[in-house]
């Protein structure tokens, strides 16, 4: 019995010595909080979401996708997330405000396309006509204008511009014909068009903004910003990250089955028929702020130009850029 009770005891002390070590390892992961919006944000790093890589030893990576642009913001002007991926201009609003976050990059580029359910269209009928947006004095709304002024149409007087809450709510009104115009980014575009077959596009609206401007990637729609706390203390930890984020964007047009079953059981909202169908006017793909400064300058000063508020009050810094 004594020599059961010694051997109980030693078990006993194995136990707890591996069951504080488990513990130390858990206290010693550092948990990076991966923020991300459905649609194409989401999209462009699935193949990141569904796998996991060890981004490095001693990181913990969560992604949450969020559903509600709304979310993000709160996340990010709460400082919530290490890393996000942002539509552009809160990456300077946020700058703005508290200096937090720097742009590390862009993983998506302009997918906003001017269509219409009328046949042989042009920017020209668009006079007199009612276009329907989302995003009133935000990405959309301006690059919209921005555009049309350039093709020589006055906003203020050619067109009615009228606007609904968020993507979801421009589907509806042009499947039921309420609206013969309207600015829809993908993946809406691809889902609309699949249930109406008369829908043309009149413009793409980033090959546009890239002619008027002339620059190489057109305007930046969905840009990753880190944490400039995370970025001083381990930079090849962010460095690392940033190449699986690449690697995500190349391999989603590689396999775009792969993408879409990736993307169906990691929840985005699109279908996969309508993700794949999606990917060939998606215009996802990864650009380090170092090759994109030009884009993002141009960006913010027309930003600015329109309304100082889409930008926080004034065009951001040279601060705002991880790597110049």
């Amino acid at each position: 019995m004594k020599k059961i009770s010694i051997f109980l005891v030693l078990l006993l002390s194995i136990f707890m010595f591996t069951g504080c070590t488990g513990s130390s390892m858990t206290d010693d992961t550092k948990e990076v909080n991966f923020i991300v919006p459905d649609g194409l944000p989401a999209i462009s790093i699935a193949k990141i979401i569904k796998e996991r890589p060890e981004i490095k030893k001693g990181y913990n990576v969560k992604y949450n996708i969020e559903k509600t642009t709304d979310n993000v913001v709160t996340s990010v002007m709460k400082g919530e997330a290490d890393i996000a991926i942002v539509p552009s201009n809160l990456a300077a609003t946020s700058f703005n405000k508290n200096g937090d976050y720097v742009i590390a990059g862009t993983v998506g580029w302009g997918s906003f396309f001017l269509v219409s359910t009328e046949s042989n269209q042009t920017v020209e009928s668009l006079k007199g006509k009612e276009l329907y947006n989302i995003g009133k004095g935000l990405t959309p709304d301006i690059i919209t204008k921005s555009v049309l002024k350039n093709k020589g149409i006055d906003i203020d007087k050619d067109i009615n511009f009228s606007y609904v809450g968020g993507v979801t709510e421009l589907a509806p009104i042009i499947l039921s014909d309420k609206a013969k115009y309207v600015v829809l980014p993908e993946p809406a575009l691809s889902n609309v068009s699949s249930k109406k077959e008369n829908l043309n596009v009149i413009l793409n609206l980033n090959e546009e903004w890239k002619k008027e401007n002339n620059i190489e990637y057109g305007f930046p729609q969905s840009t990753i910003i880190i944490k400039k706390e995370l970025v001083k203390k381990d930079k090849k930890f962010v460095d690392n990250i940033l190449k699986e984020i690449e690697n995500s964007t190349i391999w989603a047009y590689e396999d775009r089955e792969g993408l879409g079953t990736y993307c169906e059981e990691i929840g985005i909202s699109a279908k996969k028929p309508i993700i794949i169908s999606a990917m060939d006017k998606s215009n996802i793909k990864y650009v380090n702020i170092k090759d994109s400064l030009k884009e993002y300058q141009t960006y913010f000063n027309k930003l600015y130009e329109f309304d100082s508020n889409t930008v926080g009050g004034k065009v951001p810094d040279e601060g705002i850029y991880m790597e110049k």
